[in-house]
C-alpha cells in the first residue's frame, strides 16, 4: 500500500463507497472507514492498536482502556459487513472495473482485492492478532490439517520457510504459547487477588447493580441472533446502573436474584423463508419469571449491519436501561422505602430526580452520605451528590441550580475515578455551566452525549447547556433526539427544545411544541412561560405572548414593570443566556427595545 498508485486506487474507491446510502447513514462507520484507509495509505497500518482506533478513529476519550472496552473491535467488525453488504449490492455494471476495500480478520489495516475475488482471510500466524483478537472473535473459518485457512491466497498467507539463520519454528511457537500462559497466569491471579482501597470499593459497588444476562433463542443462535447479542449488549454497556454479561458468561457475582434479570433474543424467518424476518427482544425478571417488556425489530429484509437495525435495538435498549426505565421502575418497587447505603440509595435518587420530591432531600442526601462512606471512590455517588448539592434550594431565587463549590468538586471526582462515564462528564458539564465555565460545559455535554446517546436525561441535559452557551445550532439535534426518546420530558427538556427552535428560525415548529406541552404543573416553571411566550411572539402573537410574560413576572415575585434582565436574572443561570433571551424577547416584538 505504500505505492502512489496503490494509494490513489484506494482513495478512488474509498471515494465510490462513502457514496453509498450503507455508509451516507452510518457517520461511525465512515468516520472509521477513512481512519483506517488514511492510516494504511500513510504505511502505518500494520501497528494500528485498539487504543489508536478507539481515540484517533472513533472519538474515544484519551483514557480509553481496551482491555476493559471492546468498543473498536465490535465497530470494526461491524465494519467489515457493512463492506459486505456495499459490495453484494452492486450490479455487474456497477462493479466494472472495481476492487473492493477489505479489513482482512484479524488485523486492522486496509487492502484491496479484485471484486471477483473473496475477501482474503489470514490464517493462523506466530505473531499474536493485534490487541489479542482471537479468531473466534473476529469470525475467522475453519482450518485444514495444515492449520491453514482452505480457499485462501496472498504472500501473506503461505507458510514462513525455514528461518536461514536455523532457529526452530517450532521452538518459537512452543516458547510463544508458554508465555502466553504466563500471561494468562498473571491476568487471573490479578483478578483474583484481594482489592485494597478504591478498587475494593468499586468491585463492592458493582456487585450491587441489577444485572441483564442476555441469552439467544435457541442457545446457540445463529449470525443475525448472535449479532443482534452483540449489539445490544453494546448498547446496554452505555448504561452505568447495569451490570451486563451474555450467555453463560457472567461476569458479575450478583448473588441478590431480585436484580438478575435475562434478555432474551429471538427470530423468526422472512417472508421466503429465509433470514430477515423480524428479531423479538423480550425482557424477563429472572427470579419470578415475569415478563416484563417486549419489542419487535421489522427488520424488512434488512441486514443486521444496517445502520437503521442497530438504532432499533438502541431505542429498544434505552426503554428498559435508562434512568426511569423499565428495569429501575421495576428496582424501584421491589425496594419499596428501601434507602439502605449503595445500590438502593441510588434506585430513590433516580426517583427523586424523575419527580423532585422536596420532601425527600433530607433523606436522600443522609442515605448518599451514608453510601458514600461505604464506597468513597463510586463515580455513581459522587455524581449523584454533586447534583443534591447544585440544586440545593436557594432563598428568593427561583433557578434550579447554583454555583457550589462542594458541587464541583464531587463532579470532578467522579470523573476522577472514570473518565468514561457519560454520568460523570454531565455533572462536570453542569458544574462549570453554573460557574458560567461555557467552554468547559460544552467539551463535557458533547463527551457526554457521545458516551451514551441513549439515554434521554443526558441528552436533555446536554442540549440545554450547549443552547445556555451560545450553540443553538448544536443543540437542537441533541434536544431533538431526547425528545423522541422521551414520552414525558420534562419542562426543563421542553422549555430549551422550544427556544432552540425560535432562535434557530423555526417559529411554527416551536410553537407547535409549546401549545402541546401546555399542562398546570408548566405553568409554574419560569423557563416554560419564557419559552412559550418567546413562541408566541416569533408567530406574530404579541398580546398572548405579553400575557404570558406577565405570569412569567408573577412567577417569579417581580412586580410589574420590572426591567426585563432583572426579571429574567432571577431564574436564568448563564449570564450570556440571560442576554440572548432579552435579544430574542426584543427582536420578536415580545418586549419593546429600549429607546
Amino acid at each position: 500500500m505504500n505505492a502512489p498508485h496503490d494509494r490513489s486506487a484506494m482513495q478512488a474507491e474509498l471515494a465510490l463507497v462513502m457514496e453509498s446510502p450503507e455508509f451516507v447513514r452510518s457517520p461511525v462507520l465512515r468516520r472509521l472507514l477513512e481512519y483506517l484507509v488514511q492510516q494504511t495509505a500513510a504505511g502505518n497500518g500494520e501497528r494500528l492498536k485498539a487504543y489508536q482506533i478507539a481515540v484517533e478513529g472513533l472519538g474515544r476519550d484519551d483514557s480509553f482502556d481496551p482491555q476493559s472496552d471492546s468498543y473498536p473491535r465490535v465497530q470494526v467488525g461491524r465494519l467489515r459487513k457493512m463492506l459486505d453488504l456495499h459490495y453484494a449490492g452492486l450490479s455487474p455494471e456497477q462493479a466494472a472495473g472495481r476492487q473492493r476495500i477489505v479489513i482482512p480478520v484479524g488485523h486492522y489495516n486496509v487492502t484491496l482485492v479484485p471484486l471477483a475475488e473473496p475477501a482474503p482471510v489470514p490464517g493462523p500466524s506466530p505473531v499474536a492478532a493485534p490487541d489479542g483478537l482471537s479468531a473466534a472473535e473476529e469470525g475467522a473459518g475453519p482450518m485444514d490439517s495444515s492449520g491453514a485457512q482452505p480457499g485462501l491466497a496472498g504472500d501473506r498467507l503461505t507458510p514462513l520457510p525455514a528461518d536461514p539463520e536455523g532457529i526452530d519454528r517450532g521452538w518459537a511457537l512452543w516458547a510463544v504459547g508458554i508465555l502466553a500462559l504466563l500471561a494468562l497466569a498473571y491476568v487471573v491471579w490479578q483478578v483474583a487477588r484481594p482489592d485494597d482501597g478504591e478498587e475494593a470499593a468499586r468491585r463492592d459497588m458493582r456487585s450491587q447493580l441489577a444485572h441483564v444476562n442476555i441469552t439467544t433463542d435457541p442457545v446457540a443462535g445463529n449470525d443475525d441472533l448472535n449479532t443482534a447479542a452483540q449489539i445490544a449488549e453494546m448498547h446496554l454497556q452505555r448504561f452505568e446502573m447495569l451490570a451486563v454479561s451474555t450467555g453463560s458468561h457472567n461476569d458479575v457475582d450478583n448473588g441478590d436474584s431480585p436484580r438478575e434479570y435475562a434478555l432474551l433474543v429471538r427470530g423468526a424467518p422472512g417472508n421466503d423463508g429465509t433470514r430477515g424476518g423480524p428479531i423479538f427482544l423480550t425482557l424477563r425478571h429472572t427470579a419470578s419469571g415475569t415478563t416484563l417488556w417486549s419489542y419487535e425489530i421489522d427488520r424488512k429484509g434488512s441486514p443486521m449491519a444496517a445502520p437503521d437495525i442497530e438504532q432499533a435495538i438502541g431505542t429498544g435498549i434505552s426503554t428498559i436501561a435508562r434512568s426511569g426505565g423499565v428495569i429501575i421502575q421495576h428496582q424501584r418497587k421491589l425496594l419499596g422505602q428501601d434507602v439502605s447505603p449503595g445500590y438502593p440509595c441510588l434506585v430513590q435518587y433516580d426517583g427523586f430526580r424523575q419527580r423532585r420530591a422536596p420532601e425527600k432531600r433530607q433523606m436522600l442526601e443522609q442515605c448518599l452520605a451514608r453510601s458514600l462512606q461505604a464506597y468513597p471512590d463510586e463515580p455513581l455517588l459522587l455524581q449523584a451528590l454533586s447534583y443534591m448539592e447544585l440544586s440545593r434550594p436557594q432563598r428568593a431565587q427561583p433557578a434550579p441550580l447554583a454555583a457550589s463549590e462542594r458541587g464541583r468538586e464531587l463532579a470532578e471526582a467522579a470523573l476522577q475515578y472514570d473518565s468514561k462515564s457519560a454520568l460523570a462528564q454531565i455533572a462536570v458539564a453542569r458544574s462549570a455551566w453554573v460557574r458560567g465555565n461555557c467552554p468547559r460545559s460544552i467539551a463535557f455535554s458533547r463527551r457526554a452525549v457521545e458516551s451514551n446517546p441513549l439515554e434521554p436525561d443526558t441528552l436533555s441535559l446536554a442540549g440545554s447547556f450547549l443552547l445556555s452557551c451560545g450553540d443553538p445550532v448544536g443543540a437542537e439535534p441533541v434536544l431533538e433526539r431526547a425528545r423522541s426518546m422521551n414520552e414525558q420530558p420534562g419542562g426543563y427538556q421542553i422549555s430549551s427544545l422550544v427556544i432552540t427552535r425560535v432562535i434557530n428560525g423555526k417559529p411554527k415548529a416551536a410553537l407547535d411544541l409549546a401549545l402541546l406541552a401546555d399542562s398546570p404543573e408548566l405553568e409554574a416553571q419560569p423557563n416554560f412561560l419564557l419559552a412559550r411566550a418567546l413562541a408566541l411572539a416569533a408567530n406574530g402573537r404579541i398580546d398572548e405572548a405579553r400575557k404570558n410574560w406577565a405570569q412569567l413576572e408573577k412567577s417569579v415575585g417581580a412586580k410589574p414593570g420590572t426591567p426585563p434582565a432583572d426579571v429574567l436574572a432571577t431564574f436564568t443561570i448563564s449570564p450570556y443566556f440571560g442576554r440572548r433571551m432579552l435579544a430574542e424577547a426584543e427582536a420578536t416584538g415580545l418586549l419593546p427595545i429600549p429607546g
